[in-house]
Formats: structure tokens, sequence, C-alpha cells
């Protein structure tokens, strides 16, 4: 009592506590009745206890792989920043309410959760891991003064869309649990919008030629091995067959030699996909070999491979660069594949030296599921039906009509014909005329 009477930092129970150590969230109160949770239970949990020991445990099982692991991200991210005093004019700090304490549920405002969504959009681990390098390279001579340009961090949309979705999972969740009883996610995913679609026209992709050039530039990457060649040399065949056979980059690492023949010439299997599960703080086992996406456990794909490619690939095993279990491995030859170790030594270099200062520019900042994307729209302008396109890449019925119609060489032709009676029709000062807006529904319906 004499916590509470001096104003002394203290618990729920008034006993006096240490002011530089955050307070722990006390263990719920069971609750074996049907009805409500009481008040007393709501406010035994704090966001941050609610989090990893209520829908943490309850809901992680369900993710799969990359889902899991970005939602874990978010949640530590939502419990970090949601702390008493964190957010400029918060009132709530008093004796039983500790800054640098996570919020009690009973307390969540939309004013948090808001302010939590507009610090997400410059936190980002990538951006903060490469300054710190750059700053650990730096020289330590104090008679030397070096300027070190440091990356802004900033988060992509996307990322902030989905770190929203993540909070706005968790409040629901307690929210349908009686521990919130307001609604404190009010206005928060306004400040969280969808990406914006790329337009059709921004939609670049290499062609097959860029695509050989891009694998020639793989090439010439890297060091010195043993037999005379670079390093990059061990991608080459990499980058020809996410390019023409419209691979995932998990199905990529997952490959083995035995499938590059074993559906016989000129067809290349894929039967396996590699996800990256890897998470120190639940133990997770690292890389996990599964199914197909949108396919059965057992099922596989057989995709026809150019002559050039199957010889790229066969030369590729002939020389070793592979292992008894997997067709590519990583630089060294002693590991699996990893397209985020080959990144900056490999990957962008090569972009750069193709496509830097060109017309495709923006491909220089491409990742590597453009190679997939240039496979599907290569198999479309070469008249492949959208139903046998889609079953070599493995994509579902709909993506094939939201997506492939996009990539149809006679959807562009069309497109481009809109965009040209738009434009004669806004220097002229009139509207399309009724005779050609039929013919363009035509084409759209056609394509």
């Amino acid at each position: 009592m004499k916590a509470r009477l001096f104003a002394w930092p203290a618990d729920d129970r008034g006993w006096p506590v240490d002011p530089s150590t955050p307070l722990t969230a006390p263990e719920p109160l069971a609750d074996f009745g049907n009805g409500p949770a009481t008040a007393a239970v709501a406010r035994t949990h704090t966001f941050e206890s609610y989090v990893w020991d209520v829908w943490w445990p309850t809901l992680k099982d369900t993710f799969e792989d990359k889902n899991r692991l970005g939602h874990r991200r978010n949640a530590e991210v939502a419990v970090a920043l949601l702390r008493y005093g964190a957010r400029r004019g918060d009132l709530r700090i008093d004796s039983t309410r500790v800054a640098g304490q996570s919020i009690a549920l009973a307390d969540l405002v939309s004013d948090d959760l808001r302010w939590a969504v507009v610090q997400r959009r410059s936190i980002n681990g990538r951006t903060a891991a490469a300054n710190a390098r750059l700053l650990s390279a730096a020289p330590a001579d104090d008679a030397e003064v070096v300027d070190i340009a440091l990356i802004p961090e900033v988060a992509s949309v996307g990322t902030v869309r989905a770190f929203a979705v993540t909070v706005g999972m968790i409040i629901k969740a307690a929210t349908a649990s009686e521990y919130v009883h307001s609604d404190p996610m009010r206005g928060v995913m306004a400040l969280a919008p969808k990406p914006k679609p790329s337009k059709v026209g921004a939609r670049l992709v290499p062609t097959i030629d860029e695509l050989f050039d891009l694998a020639d530039a793989f090439a010439e990457l890297g060091a010195l091995m043993p037999d005379g060649r670079r390093t990059g040399e061990r991608f080459r065949s990499l980058v020809l067959a996410g390019g023409t056979l419209g691979a995932r980059p998990g199905e990529l690492v997952a490959h083995r030699p035995e499938w590059v023949w074993c559906a016989g010439p000129p067809l290349v299997r894929f039967a396996k996909t590699e996800a990256a599960v890897y998470n120190a703080k639940e133990g997770s086992p690292g890389r996990r070999e599964k199914g197909l996406k949108h396919r059965d456990e057992d099922e596989h794909r057989d995709v026809p491979a150019l002559p050039e490619v199957l010889e790229a690939l066969h030369l590729h095993l002939e020389r070793g660069y592979g292992s008894v279990e997997r067709t590519w491995l990583s630089r060294t030859g002693r590991g699996h594949l990893d397209w985020h170790n080959i990144r900056d030594t490999h990957w962008r270099p090569a972009l750069e030296r193709v496509f830097a200062g060109t017309a495709k520019d923006a491909l220089v900042s491409a990742t590597p599921k453009i190679l997939r994307k240039t496979a599907i729209t290569w198999w479309l302008e070469s008249g492949v039906a959208p139903t046998v396109a889609a079953d070599w890449a493995g994509h579902t019925e709909e993506v094939m009509r939201l997506y492939y119609a996009s990539r149809a060489s006679a959807t562009w032709a069309v497109e481009a014909d809109l965009l040209r009676l738009a434009r004669e029709a806004t220097s002229a000062g009139r509207p399309p005329l009724a005779g050609e807006v039929p013919r363009i529904t035509e084409g759209r319906q056609a394509s």
C-alpha cells in the first residue's frame, strides 16, 4: 500500500518493483467456464504476453513456411514497438504502467497501432545489416577520414501492409476472446495500403537473347576455380533453366541431376521445391524439401527444354558442378544453392552488365523471379496455349486467367492499340469513334 501511496513503481498487487526493469506479465488466470473473460483476466495480458503465450502457440502450426516466418517477424516488431512511453504524448505512465513495459491489451488504443504502422515504414533489417557491414569494413585509422554513404532504411509498401495484417490478426483474436473491448484497429489499415499493381507497360522481362547474354555474363564473374573457369560458370545453366523452363527459385534449388534426363529428351522434370524455414528462436531445421506448389505431394512437372539449354545442363553435370543430391550447388561447391549468397557477387553484377544504360534499365534491380516471368512470356509469345503454359509453370487456373492475359502478345497489341486511340481522341478533343470500340472489345475477348 505504501508503494501506491507514495506513487512508487508497483505491480498489480501494490508491491514495489525496480523501475529500471520492465515488468513481466503475470500468468493468465485459468478460466474453466464457457462465459466471457472477466476484467481481471483481461488485465493479466499485455500485448507481449498475449502474443507469445496465447496467439502464437495456437496459430503457428497453421502457417506455411514463409508465412510462418513472416508473421513471427511481424509479431516480434509489433511487440518491440507497442510499449508504454514509446509514443510521444503517452499519458498512461503511472505507478502501475512503467515506461518500456508492454502495453496491456485493455489499454490499447488506435493511436498505438497507427504509430506502430508508421514506425514500421522505417525498419528494414536487411538494410540495417548492410549498413552495419559498411561501418565494420571502414578503416579504423583515426587519422584518415572516410565518407560512408549509408543506405536509407525504408520498408516496402508490401512489408508495411503485411505488418498491419499480422497486427490485425492478433487484435481480432484478442477481441474475439474479449481481452480487447474496443476497436483499436480503426483507421490503421488506411496507413498501410495495398501495393499498387504495376502497369502493363512496366512489366519488363528479358527476351530470350537477353537471357543468354545474362547467362554469359554470369559465367564471366567470380573467382577462378581449379579448372580455370570463373565460379559464375556454375550458374550459367541455372539462369538458362530458370528463364526457359519457368521453374520457381525453390524448385531450382531442390532440383536433382537425374531429373535432367529421366523424363526423356527434351523434357526436364521438376518434382520438389525447397523452402527456407530456418528460425533459431523456434528451432526450425533450416531448409525443408516439400512437394510442388499447387500440386499433390507425389506429383511432378515435365517441361520441354531448348537444345541449347539441355546442352548447358549436360555440360554442367559433366564438369562435376553438381552433386548426387542437387543439380546446382553454392559458389564453392560444398553447400546447397542459396540465391541470397550469389545476389551481390553474381546476380546483380550480371544484370548491370546486360541492362544498365539500356531501355530496360529497370531490370538492374530485378529479383530471380524475373527468370520465371521470362519463360512464361516467351511461351505465350511463341504461341503456346495458356492452359499448357500454366501446366508447365505449375500455376492454377485463376492465375492463368488473371496473369497470363498480360503476358500474351495479342493482349499487348490490343493494349497498344487502345492507348493509341485514346491519345488520338484526346488530341482531337473527341471520344473514340463508335466503330473503333467494338474492334478493341473483340480483340480483348479473343485474347
